[in-house]
């Protein structure tokens, strides 16, 4: 029977808290990744593969493109989500398997681990925790943190293993990632900036849950924010959500946008006049349109950042969204629903 420990009946909900300490998290993570040795760890894999579930896959595909651009020619990088790596057919011999999980205890993804192993592969772990199942699995762990994330809608967690995977790429990236190298080491600083996005992010909430559904969108990077952000506010109220790249977004998904709608976009200085016109063309089906990040009239402005640090900082107003997308519409976000018993059952399969 699946059991929450220590819950809470109203605000402030552990998500909250969890999102509200991220940057202490950070700058642990931070820590962890200053005394680590990348190329150590890593070794020279002439494939790399990152696997996980939920959150911890989304934190792969971040991982799988950053450190892709950071050792270049040197081997092929991908995400490969745990429920479909043991169907892959590729000699694993000469290939390199890093499962992510936040607690080191997803079934999901030690079973494809162990599966790889078996069939050659070196196997790696990240892991927000120490002494958990992954180490019996995998030839080594990089532990990124010391906290477990108490809300089941992970928030420090997602964070934390994106700015791990930047670090590693710092590290690995050469010359050309040194001008890098100080805007990660300022990371924890600018999301304690994107903190004060709260207040802002709660007023867009209430005008995200007077729709139906929620689309969000962003280009580059932020493609894979926009995918966790349609998770995380699943997951806090079961709202209908879904993400996508901003330009894609044109392609067949905007003819089904009417005023049951909002959209909720991640700007970038680059998105210029095209996100623009995007976004226009949203609100003339009459959706809700609100605006997150660089350019003008926006609902929540946040730091800039180098393209491939931006998503560490971009999720949080969009964490804080689905946290007060829950309260609006009376739910506990630190549940996924499992104080409805039809839910149970969907939930206990994340833990068999």
């Amino acid at each position: 029977m699946v059991s929450f420990p220590d819950p809470r009946a109203r605000h402030p909900y552990h998500m909250h808290d969890m999102i509200r300490a991220q940057p202490a998290f950070l700058r642990e993570t931070r820590g962890i990744l200053e005394a680590t040795d990348a190329a150590r760890f890593l070794r020279k894999p002439r494939r790399l593969v990152l696997t996980g579930c939920g959150t911890s896959y989304h934190a792969a595909l971040f991982g799988a493109r950053v450190l892709q651009r950071a050792l270049g020619h040197a081997a092929v990088v991908e995400a490969v989500h745990a429920y479909d790596l043991p169907r892959e057919e590729r000699d694993f011999r000469r290939t390199t398997v890093l499962g992510v999980s936040h607690s080191g205890a997803t079934p999901t993804t030690n079973a494809a681990l162990q599966r790889a192993r078996r069939r050659g592969a070196r196997v790696l772990g990240l892991s927000g925790l120490s002494a958990s199942p992954l180490e019996k699995v995998a030839d080594d762990v990089l532990v990124i943190g010391s906290a477990h994330d108490r809300s089941w809608a992970n928030t420090m967690s997602y964070t934390t293993q994106l700015m791990a995977f930047a670090g590693l790429a710092v590290q690995m990236g050469g010359p050309a990632w040194r001008r890098v190298l100080r805007s990660w080491r300022a990371v924890p600083g600018t999301a304690e900036r994107a903190l004060g996005t709260e207040a802002s992010i709660r007023r867009l909430a209430k005008r995200v849950v007077s729709r139906e559904r929620v689309t969000f969108l962003g280009g580059g990077l932020d493609e894979i924010t926009c995918l966790e952000a349609a998770l995380k506010i699943r997951e806090t109220c079961s709202m209908p959500a879904v993400g996508y790249h901003l330009e894609q977004f044109l392609h067949g998904p905007l003819e089904g946008l009417d005023r049951r709608d909002a959209v909720v976009a991640l700007l970038a200085q680059e998105d210029g006049a095209r996100g623009d016109a995007i976004l226009h063309a949203c609100a003339a089906t009459r959706a809700y349109v609100g605006k997150i990040g660089a350019g003008p009239a926006v609902d929540a402005r946040l730091p800039r950042l180098p393209e491939v640090l931006r998503p560490i900082v971009t999720v949080i107003p969009l964490q804080f969204l689905a946290y007060y997308a829950a309260l609006a519409r009376k739910t506990n976000p630190d549940v996924m629903r499992t104080d409805r018993k039809e839910y149970r059952p969907a939930v206990e399969l994340l833990f068999t």
